[in-house]
């Protein structure tokens, strides 16, 4: 038989793409042939395929329509469209991995366009897979049914347990970020607001706690020294330990493990010596750390869930067992139990199939009945001694009915343990009555409790979603996020805002092509801008903010670093790297870099004074939007002031130059820019835009404006705050400057503030931005070079060279150093006045060699590099800069 479906082409991004809220896959398929208007409905309809969508497991897509809830927006464009790309989702849901909606990008008859998300890249292929074969015509739904059983049972190895799998899900739907740190452990929310939870272990449950938890003598003898009612117990290692301990208590008892959970082990109403050493053994095998003989507490079990002091949920838990109907024998109603879709033998089902074995044949005789005996209508038997869910169990919801005073003694009980979410198993024969009158006595508190008595008990109900309410108390999961882009300005701008946050007494974090930092320490070096950067901020404890620089291949390789920023801005769209990895013009750039503005929730801010930023402004949804420009008559600055909106822009007040905030026609001077030690007194007109900038960002995250006048005033182009750009360093034999100007415009601006510096000697270059990329950039620049500096050192770089592959010959590196020569030259420069050598250390040597006090030496190069010469002619010639 024919697929109608066939893979084109598939791509994975570690970041956000097309609204995806996460890790995005672009999943491009041909339409090979057509799949009937039957197999669409059936599909589409959460009945077509058993197993496919069960309301046990995903209750929030149970309805009718199970589609339009897995697709961002609701509908796609068409049903088969629709239907492929939920799916693919519904299946890695399925597999219990934590994924958002997706997203039909195109839908044609011949061609269909998904942007899906995924977090395992051969679950993802897997499901596309077996996306194609149930949606292929005439496939029987038996063999579909083989294909899902076997795609479940290999792909849910790697997903997360049911409990952490809804805390997931519940997280999602209240819009908190959710991360998968490994198959058990989740993150929900980001830095400092985050929360971790291993299924109902969260990151404040105590390891005491949870020891105290597991060891049940201990923990019950704690709560009897408190005045809870728990059952007498005895702590025996021998069978004679066994029978003294049964006999002083009296019979019936109940025999366990004294580390164990989930019922295993667990003998309930023993009334022999017989009995008793069987169930002893049988304990002891399951574990060596002795076992508990207790007295046999009447009543029902109940599983009360207490969550921060507060008592969230009570379940009445009921053995595994058969209801007799009059006309069927007890094997014939058990075959009926376990054909409930929701039973299996799996450990980690709803609901666990109930076994004929020798459990279920003691209870049998117990009741007097056989397994072909026919119980009377209504009569319920139990086939187990335990309640628990785990052993074949299920429960009824009795929250309402909780008297009080039971209440009241489970909320001790966990707190006495010193649980943060804890079960409490209470006995009793009334819930509805207080133990004090009723009797009940609790018999266990469960750290890491599991949520199976709840979900059956009250299906409708999103316990996990009320867990997670009380975990952040009405927090945020979202620590505030700064996201900045464009073609210049974006490391120094968002140095700027991150100090500008640290002056708030907030622990902030930033990631820059220069380095990452959390707080004042830096803790890596590398380029780590954009997704990178952000996650390791948000997923750091320490971290209360984020800024982050967003660069352009990191759009293209990554996507979006997170699903939304609070704020962003676009500083500019220049002339650089243009005719790499696909963005051809200025407009393709353009449109790249607004994908960052377009997720800002906030407030964007852009550049007033470039048309490219002006027309991206448009495609956002922020409801607040900032306007920067150096000049207040700035035609759109001018005209969205007049319509009432916000800008910042320099203004002449008293003889001094201000930046100044404005919404509308009301304006709010904020600092001198002579005050800004960034801008050396405002020369550096990037800095002040990038001040302007930073300023703007900081209001729209409502920093305070002392906060922001503080770290402005305190801001300078050190090497620690903002490494390669406009560094000014004494103590060589003449002053040196360093600046990363790696494009026609940044080059351009550092010749003209070269040009204005007070220097009375020589201005001397040593370059390693341009040439090593080819003659195009140092053809463009060549003009200002020559204009600004007397003698210019090519340095080679042989990675760039490399990277950019122009120069292909034996010796790339003499290649770029004679057509570089060659360039300058023909664009007026004397032979003299260019310096080129294979070795840069020994270029650098030779111009510093020959400076004066009152010359100037600029670094036009990568900061490591640039400090890699600084750092070595420190050592060598005892400089103090």
């Amino acid at each position: 038989m024919q697929a109608c479906l066939q893979v084109r082409s598939l791509q994975f991004f570690h970041g956000c793409k097309h609204d995806i809220a996460g890790r995005t896959a672009l999943l491009d398929l041909e339409v090979t042939a057509p799949v009937s208007e039957p197999v669409l409905a059936r599909l589409s309809q959460p009945d077509g395929l058993p197993g496919l969508a069960p309301a046990e497991e995903m209750p929030d897509i149970a309805g009718r329509d199970w589609v339009a809830p897995l697709l961002v927006g609701g509908r796609g464009r068409a049903a088969l469209a629709d239907l492929s790309a939920a799916l693919v989702v519904l299946l890695q849901l399925r597999a219990r991995v934590p994924v958002h909606k997706g997203q039909v990008l195109e839908a044609s008859p011949a061609r269909i366009r998904l942007a899906l998300p995924w977090q395992r890249q051969q679950l993802f292929r897997n499901a596309t897979d077996l996306m194609i074969a149930l949606l292929t015509p005439d496939t029987a739904e038996a063999e579909i049914s083989q294909h899902l059983t076997r795609f479940l049972e290999q792909e849910r190895r790697g997903g997360l347990a049911p409990n952490s799998m809804r805390f997931a899900r519940a997280a999602m739907d209240r819009d908190m970020p959710v991360t998968v740190l490994n198959q058990q452990t989740l993150q929900i929310g980001w830095g400092a607001r985050a929360r971790r939870l291993r299924s109902s272990f969260t990151d404040r449950t105590g390891s005491l706690a949870e020891k105290l938890a597991r060891d049940k003598y201990f923990s019950l003898q704690r709560l009897k020294q408190a005045a809870l009612p728990v059952p007498e117990q005895r702590f025996v290692r021998t069978p004679e330990q066994a029978r003294e301990a049964a006999a002083a208590l009296g019979w019936p008892v109940v025999l366990k493990p004294v580390a164990l959970d989930q019922g295993r082990g667990v003998h309930v109403g023993l009334t022999s010596d017989e009995v008793l050493i069987r169930a002893f053994h049988a304990a002891s095998d399951l574990q060596d750390q002795g076992v508990l003989v207790e007295a046999f507490v009447p009543g029902d079990d109940h599983r009360l869930l207490v969550v921060n002091g507060r008592m969230m949920m009570a379940a009445r838990r009921i053995p595994g067992g058969v209801t007799g109907d009059g006309k069927q024998t007890v094997d014939a109603l058990l075959d009926q139990v376990n054909a409930d879709p929701r039973r299996s033998s799996a450990p980690r089902s709803l609901l666990i199939e109930i076994r004929r074995d020798d459990e279920a044949l003691s209870c049998l005789q117990e009741a007097g009945l056989t397994p072909d005996s026919v119980p009377e209508a209504g009569r319920f038997v139990p086939l187990r001694r335990t309640a628990n869910v785990s052993t074949g169990g299920t429960a009824v919801d009795v929250t309402d009915l909780v008297h009080p005073d039971n209440r009241v003694a489970a909320i001790r009980a966990v707190r006495l343990v010193g649980l943060d979410v804890a079960g409490v198993d209470f006995l009793c024969p009334d819930i509805s009555v207080s133990y004090r009158t009723g009797g009940g006595a609790i018999c266990e508190v469960n750290g890491q409790p599991g949520f199976r008595p709840h979900w059956l008990s009250a299906p409708d109900r999103d316990i996990n979603g009320e867990v997670l309410d009380a975990l952040f108390a009405g927090q945020p999961a979202r620590i505030p996020t700064a996201a900045i882009t464009g073609t210049n300005g974006k490391s120094t701008t968002a140095m700027m805002l991150h100090h500008i946050w640290q002056g708030t007494g907030k622990t902030a974090g930033v990631c820059t092509t220069v380095g990452t930092w959390i707080g004042k320490d830096k803790v890596d070096s590398q380029n780590l801008s954009g997704l990178p950067g952000a996650e390791l901020l948000l997923g750091d404890p320490a971290v209360e903010a984020a800024v982050l620089e967003m660069p352009r291949l990191g759009l293209i390789r990554f996507g979006q670093a997170c699903d939304r920023y609070d704020v962003a801005a676009l500083l500019n769209v220049q002339n650089d790297h243009l005719g790499q990895n696909g963005i051809e013009t200025l407009e393709e750039m353009a449109r790249l870099k607004s994908g960052v503005i377009r997720h800002a929730s906030t407030a964007v801010v852009v550049n007033a004074e470039d048309p490219l930023c002006l027309q991206a402004v448009e495609t956002t949804t922020a409801p607040r939007r900032i306007l920067v420009a150096m000049d207040v008559a700035t035609p759109a600055l001018a005209a969205h002031l007049e319509g009432g909106g916000d800008g910042v822009f320099v203004a002449t007040r008293d003889g001094a130059d201000w930046i100044v905030m404005a919404r509308g026609r009301h304006h709010v001077p904020v600092m001198k820019v002579a005050d800004i030690p960034a801008t050396m007194g405002g020369l550096l007109r990037f800095n002040v835009m990038n001040a302007m900038f930073a300023i703007a960002l900081a209001d729209a995250q409502s920093l305070p404006g002392d906060a922001i006048r503080t770290a402005l005033a305190g801001f300078a182009n050190t090497r620690e705050k903002s490494p390669g750009r406009y560094n000014m360093l004494d103590g060589f034999a003449c002053p040196m400057l360093i600046d990363y100007a790696h494009n026609d415009t940044a080059v351009a601006e550092l010749c003209r503030v070269v040009r204005a510096l007070p220097v009375t000697g020589r201005r001397l270059l040593a370059l390693q931005i341009l040439g090593n990329s080819g003659p195009h950039k140092l053809e463009s620049s060549a003009a200002h070079l020559l204009e600004s500096f007397d003698r210019i050192a090519v340095l080679p770089d042989l990675r760039v060279i490399r990277k950019y592959g122009y120069f292909t010959g034996d010796d790339p590196e003499e290649e770029m150093r004679q057509l570089s020569r060659a360039t300058l030259i023909a664009r007026g420069a004397s032979d003299g006045q260019i310096l080129t050598g294979p070795d840069s250390d020994a270029l650098v040597d030779q111009m510093m060699h020959a400076v004066r006090p009152d010359d100037l030496v600029v670094l036009m190069m990568a900061p490591q590099a640039a400090f890699g010469h600084v750092d070595r002619l420190r050592i060598r010639d005892g400089a103090r800069g």
